[in-house]
């Protein structure tokens, strides 16, 4: 089911994927290379089910163990900003993404979506760095998505998502503590069927008992 689910969201994923591409290719509109500025943000939401494929990739590198502990150490120390993010030391302000191929969808839709107004139309929701960095662009895109362009509506698309599994899609929580908590929901599931997952719960919650 979990991997059902994942495939189902990933192909939501990528039909908004090309919706963006089309609208970048007519625009010139992209992100600044090696952009990190909303990866940093402390306030990044999701639901469980928008980072059940970048869970399943977690857990097709082993890495779930890993990567639960530093969302916890992190927790601690009051900090929200992405766990997965690696920023570039050598330039201020860029970074990178280990998970980008199956980064949630608000990741996705940042800078390049559509909201709509009082009357329902379609209206470019960009970012405060696109908007500094390629005014002329953003304008151009504005007229698009007003005339001619579809762009995901992130409403709409996180609908679609949500009642895939209401009872993972529609609950936002901090992006760290959803990928925290899709990591406990994929162990739960796979608990009954291998038992060197049992060992590895186990060895991590008595690794937690220790702290």
């Amino acid at each position: 089911m979990i991997t059902d689910l994942s495939e189902e969201i990933l192909n939501i994923y990528e039909e908004a994927d090309r919706k963006i591409l089309r609208f970048q290719e007519a625009t010139g509109l992209k992100c600044p290379p090696g952009c990190g500025s909303c990866c940093v943000c402390q306030e990044v939401e999701a639901t469980v089910l928008e980072v059940l494929p970048l869970t399943s990739e977690v857990f097709s590198g082993q890495q779930e163990d890993l990567l639960y502990t530093k969302i916890e150490e992190q927790e601690g120390k009051g900090d929200r900003v992405c766990i997965l993010y690696q920023p570039d030391l050598q330039t201020p302000g860029n970074g990178r993404c280990p998970y980008y191929k199956v980064r949630p969808l608000l990741c996705r839709l940042f800078g390049f979506a559509a909201r709509r107004n009082k009357e329902g139309n379609p209206e470019l929701c960009t970012c405060r760095r696109l908007r500094e960095t390629s005014p002329q662009e953003v304008q151009k895109g504005e007229k698009k998505v007003r005339s001619e362009f579809s762009l995901p509506v992130y409403q709409e698309i996180s609908m679609r998502i949500a009642v895939l599994n209401p009872g993972m899609g529609f609950r936002r929580l901090p992006l760290n503590l959803a990928i925290k908590s899709a990591i406990e929901k994929v162990y739960l599931k796979k608990e009954y069927q291998n038992p060197e997952v049992q060992e590895s719960e186990y060895r991590r919650k008595n690794t937690k008992d220790r702290r």
